[in-house]
């Protein structure tokens, strides 16, 4: 009998792709409580199923692809699928999370998640429709496009089937490989495109037609009207700047408060930023032939942050796709570049080939820096004259990393970090990379709180464990006081209530990429805080509060019943279980930093001028940290006792094997 609570399709998937075996496993209930889904429930397998011995490149590695409790179901943004395994760019642990169609469907065709392993012997790729699933010959798309991989998938198998798919750069070793969903959405950081290739595994074709059900019906609907309705309320969304604009909409903004990276992060305005912002894409690219018209959306979301657009003259004539903002960033004010039209002409190649359109943007601007500063080699520099504003270099550039091409392509395929280990060790202060991975497009030294969670990620440099927007948003100290105990935590560059805001943001991600939902939506982060009543006393808030209550959610739909700060004990259990794994791999309290140009080097010019990230009150925030997490402050290790606290005991018996609890 299977005892799986609703909500759930019920099933994993466990593929070996040595000897094709497929197998179906019921999802275990106590996982359903303890990790929600998707992103939780990949840690727990990571952490269980791969050794401190095995490496990324290992044939043993698992490769998940995992939707949340609440992928599939009626409510707004839940379109959400994680991927994880342990990455091949900084030999720790990596996920990335897409908002799709694909994961919904997954769902219909009644699994949860599907746990890869092993190394076919020729190129396959995965078919599921329904209770079929079979392994198939891929060689015809071996080697291909994105593009063409997805056309050819959906002509083969019908188009209403959903592909995932590993693009040609990562079947080439490139380390920072994507999984690209349904052509455009990418499951970006930590190469996990290049794992999936490293298994001969090209694509993954689902269909599915069964239904989902839920434990309460009409709680479930209560709720799902309220969180659809928080959404319309919500100041952001009611601006209609995601509509308009999508994500882009970040470039002119936030080149306005200064934390715009420029020339790799040596500066945080960019003079050329109105020439490739989301008004300028909007002006020149965005077409009425999307399916929604100039923007797409994911499934059951209304914000539609992703900018449809195509190229109709001159010299990158037919390129046409999604754009946003850190593709912006990467290809444009990170490499000086102000050609939209090459920017977004890198960014589709990028996304053809199949690589992280971050890391191969920061890759770029590195060896850009390098050149001037004249410590790239002759023999790189004599292929390629990498210069800040070269449009045509920096396009070029993407050609020949993703095909290898040359001494640039072969160093550029192992990323921006080990490649700079390779070419001059002295020179990894150039790189922006913490933990072995690139820093996003918000710059550390005046964005206090993304910087912390930059260093305390466990994936390596991202926002988006956390995503403490709060900084970012002028939101009234009020705010920052009732939720954290410090008026300071809303002020961009201030210190106070920083480590307070980005633990709970991170906790509250972790749900959110366990769940299936996005983490776009700011409105749920109302949930059980006097929030939207402070906004209404400042006056930037009218009528009823409405917010996303994601305990309530999950109880209704699972009929697990949990609340709230049971909601955000399973986040920080989930960010548990990924240090765990980090701390098997040898990440320690030294790894926690930032780059140390972040901490010398104060912004030169712009609004943001003079802010620099002081290193006194960094280890102090970090000692604070580890003591809100139940860490021991040397070494960053786990208190046996936190773990038991936290219903990880599993995980504490394993770690104190290991010698990694005090």
């Amino acid at each position: 009998m299977n005892d799986t609570p609703k909500g759930y399709a019920g099933a994993t998937l466990r593929v070996d792709l040595s000897n094709g075996r497929i197998e179906r496993v019921p999802l275990d209930a106590d996982d359903c409580r303890r990790f929600m889904g998707g992103r939780g429930m990949d840690a727990k397998t990571l952490f269980d199923e791969c050794p401190a011995s095995l490496g990324a490149d290992d044939a043993d590695n698992r490769l998940c692809l995992s939707t949340g409790a609440l992928t599939g179901l009626l409510g707004p943004t839940t379109g959400r699928v994680n991927v994880a395994s342990l990455s091949p760019l900084t030999g720790i642990y990596g996920n990335s999370n897409a908002g799709t169609n694909w994961g919904p469907e997954l769902k219909y065709a009644g699994y949860d998640r599907i746990v890869a392993t092993g190394r076919a012997s020729s190129p396959v790729y995965l078919y599921i429709n329904n209770d079929t699933v079979e392994l198939r010959d891929a060689a015809p798309i071996a080697g291909k496009g994105i593009f063409d991989t997805t056309q050819w998938l959906l002509d083969t198998c019908g188009e209403d089937f959903k592909v995932a798919c590993a693009g040609p750069a990562a079947e080439r070793g490139v380390r920072f490989g994507s999984v690209i969903f349904d052509l455009w959405d990418a499951a970006g950081r930590a190469g996990l495109g290049s794992v999936m290739a490293g298994k001969n595994l090209k694509a993954v074709a689902v269909r599915g037609t069964r239904g989902l059900e839920v434990a309460r019906p009409e709680r479930y609907m209560e709720v799902a009207r309220d969180g659809w309705q928080a959404i319309l309320d919500d100041p952001g969304f009611r601006s209609q700047e995601h509509s308009a604009l999508g994500t882009a909409v970040v470039l002119s903004w936030g080149n306005a408060i200064g934390i715009l990276p420029t020339r790799n992060f040596r500066e945080s305005w960019f003079e050329g930023a109105d020439k490739i912002g989301g008004e300028a894409f909007r002006d020149l690219y965005s077409v009425r032939e999307a399916p929604i018209p100039g923007g797409r959306a994911c499934m059951s979301c209304p914000n539609r942050c992703k900018r449809f657009g195509e190229i109709t003259s001159g010299k990158y004539a037919g390129t046409r796709g999604n754009i946003e903002y850190e593709g912006i960033a990467a290809f444009g004010s990170k490499c000086g570049v102000d050609d939209l039209a090459a920017v977004f002409h890198a960014f589709m190649l990028a996304n053809d080939y199949g690589v992280d359109c971050i890391s191969c943007g920061n890759l770029i601007a590195t060896f850009m820096e390098l050149n001037e500063e004249g410590r790239l080699p002759e023999e790189i520099k004599g292929e390629l004259d990498l210069r800040f504003g070269d449009a045509d270099a920096m396009v070029e550039a993407v050609h020949r990393i993703a095909t290898r091409k040359g001494r640039l392509g072969e160093l550029g395929a192992e990323g921006a970090g080990l490649a700079v280990q390779k070419i001059d060790p002295g020179a990894a202060d150039f790189t922006t990379c913490i933990k072995g991975m690139d820093t996003i497009a918000a710059d550390p030294r005046v964005s206090k709180g993304f910087g912390f969670a930059y260093a305390v990620a466990s994936r390596g440099s991202d926002h988006l464990r956390a995503h403490p927007v709060f900084e970012m948003i002028n939101l009234p100290p009020a705010v920052g006081e009732a939720l954290f105990g410090d008026g300071d935590a809303v002020k961009l560059t201030a210190y106070g209530g920083k480590v307070q805001m980005v633990r709970w943001h991170e906790d509250l991600g972790a749900v959110t990429d366990s769940l299936g939902s996005c983490r776009f939506m700011h409105a749920s982060y109302y949930a059980q805080h006097p929030v939207p009543e402070l906004l209404e006393e400042q006056g930037l808030r009218k009528g009823p509060v409405h917010s996303i209550k994601y305990h309530d959610w999950f109880s209704a739909a699972t009929g697990i019943d949990l609340d709230y700060e049971g909601l955000i004990a399973a986040g920080a259990r989930v960010v548990a279980v990924e240090r765990a794994i980090n701390l098997r791999r040898g990440v320690r309290r030294k790894d926690d930093t930032l780059p140390e140009r972040f901490f010398r080097d104060p912004v030169p010019k712009g609004p943001a001028k003079g802010e620099v990230y002081d290193r006194t009150r960094f280890e102090e925030m970090l000692d604070e940290y580890y003591e809100t997490r139940g860490w021991e402050p040397e070494e960053g290790l786990f208190r046996a006792e936190k773990l038991r606290e936290m219903d990880l005991e599993d995980v504490r018996a394993a770690l104190e094997a290991d010698g990694l609890v005090v």
